[in-house]
């Protein structure tokens, strides 16, 4: 087995005055796109940063580097303020005016500023089908508000600079229609959607036209206004409920799925989306489909709806530190669903830390940090996501003799629950005669290529095994990453000992 080196990852830094030296720092809501191998990660606007959306790109998806802004808008404000922020201006100033809010009416947060000035949310960029890059974008009023607008900008490059095309949908104040913020596309069995929306009344799924990007049915939020569609015709399928945000979906085909003990090849559509507080109890929850419309269901069956804190749909990851590890992972979330083009499934995320407030360091956890985990697919046919920061690592077969003479048996395990806390690290042993021992007892055996399946605590977890950097002990070791058949509740481990 094959065991990723020392990938040396960037020290985690806080916000600085330059920007540019940021890194993997300050990085919200990222998406990614592979063009002519070269990875770009799209993010949210960041204080500090100009405005625009930042790009980063990176060769080997573990060290980025700040790239420029995807909008040229340094200086743009008092063409905003006049109505002439036309092309060669970012073309955004529909959007602009549909979301610009006094401050004396929204004291808190405002967003899209009188004074022409703006901030750009949670990005999605693709290569379109006429050669262009197709950026998805979207631009709220006030945080907190619905008085948004999700439009498509295209440009040459990946680099920019991206000018507006067309607004896609768009949501008045008031929470009476979904708020069109935080857009992801996707393309599947000669289709092409985009899901959206955040909190309220949660996410929705409208087609598109996969030769131009635009909506397919050509409707406009004028079209909703003077009744002439409904409201399902012009917001589209609703496809989970709730406080929750940043739906993606990743369509797979001839995903292996075990059934009555023999093997068979599923097709699945894929939603995850990110609940609660962003910056309290933020976790990634999924559920899947047999159809892009739905309904998504966890394993139970449960069509996904978050309810302040809590919900149904599988937990992939929330809030955790492993044992004697000086950063902990916090309100990991907002995450996009990616495949290279070599077939590496990687899931993208932002997540915080405490480790500057528990130096004294900062009294603010909010620095925003790109991560990238791996995802496979259990036997089930759910994705698990490994617990570790991909290092370029590989998933590949194991045997038992191997998993033990590496590991000795010996892990850490994060057992997820519905509890929205941050949970700790518990010191596990796999004995070779099939039981568990430790601060959790139960039994586990290995079967396929890499499947496992653990019993702890009347739960079944069945899961990938896959090798890892595991960061805290600073060495190569096994993970582990594993779905609760009846929770839904995620179970991640990692080999304590160095190879």
């Amino acid at each position: 087995m094959k065991y990723p080196k020392n990938p040396k990852f960037n020290k985690r830094l806080m916000r600085t005055p330059d920007y540019t030296a940021w890194q993997e720092g300050c990085a919200h809501d990222p998406s990614l796109l592979e063009w002519e191998g070269v990875y770009y990660a799209y993010s949210t606007d960041t204080f500090g940063a100009p405005c625009g959306y930042q790009i980063r790109k990176s060769t080997d998806l573990i060290h980025w580097e700040y790239l420029g802004s995807a909008f040229a808008l340094e200086g743009t404000a008092p063409f905003y303020k006049r109505g002439q922020g036309g092309v060669g201006h970012g073309n955004l100033q529909e959007a602009f005016d549909w979301c610009v809010t006094d401050q004396r009416d929204h004291g808190f947060g405002v967003c899209t500023h009188t004074d022409g000035t703006f901030a750009l949310w949670a990005p999605h960029c693709v290569r379109g089908t006429d050669g262009k890059f197709w950026l998805y974008f979207c631009l709220t009023g006030h945080f907190g508000g619905s008085k948004s607008c999700i439009g498509i900008a295209k440009s040459d490059s990946p680099e920019g600079g991206f000018e507006c095309v067309s607004l896609l949908v768009q949501s008045p104040e008031g929470w009476r229609t979904p708020n069109a913020i935080d857009p992801q596309v996707f393309f599947a069995e000669g289709r092409m959607f985009m899901v959206y929306g955040s909190f309220g009344l949660g996410l929705y799924l409208i087609e598109l036209d996969p030769e131009t990007g635009l909506r397919k049915d050509g409707r406009s939020y004028s079209d909703f206004a003077r009744k002439q569609c409904s409201f399902g015709e012009y917001y589209g399928a609703h496809i989970a409920s709730g406080s929750l945000e940043g739906g993606v979906i990743r369509y797979h085909e001839g995903v292996n799925v075990l059934t009555d003990g023999k093997w068979e090849k599923k097709n699945y559509y894929y939603l995850m989306c990110s609940y609660g507080s962003l910056s309290t109890v933020y976790n990634m929850r999924c559920g899947r489909s047999e159809r892009p419309e739905g309904p998504y269901v966890d394993v139970n069956g449960n069509e996904l709806v978050c309810s302040t804190d809590i919900g149904t749909g599988n937990k992939m990851l929330g809030s955790f530190r492993y044992e004697d590890a000086p950063f902990d992972f916090f309100c990991p979330g907002h995450n996009d669903m990616f495949v290279t083009e070599g077939g590496v499934r990687l899931i993208s995320y932002h997540c915080r830390t405490n480790y500057f407030i528990d130096k004294g360091l900062s009294r603010s956890n909010n620095f925003h940090y790109l991560y990238l985990s791996q995802y496979a697919f259990n036997s089930d046919g759910w994705p698990v996501m490994n617990a570790n920061r991909y290092a370029g690592e590989e998933i590949q077969p194991i045997g038992m003799e191997e998993l033990l003479h590496i590991s000795g048996g010996k892990f850490e395990v994060l057992l997820f629950t519905q509890n929205f806390k941050s949970i700790d690290a518990k010191r596990i042993l796999l004995q070779s005669d099939g039981l568990i021992t430790g601060e959790y007892r139960g039994r586990w055996y290995l079967y396929g290529d890499n499947y496992i399946s653990l019993e702890i605590g009347g739960e079944e977890y069945l899961g990938v095994i896959m090798p890892a950097w595991i960061e805290h002990l600073d060495s190569a070791g096994i993970a582990i990453s594993a779905m609760g058949r009846a929770t839904g509740m995620a179970a991640h481990l990692v080999s304590t000992n160095k190879l």
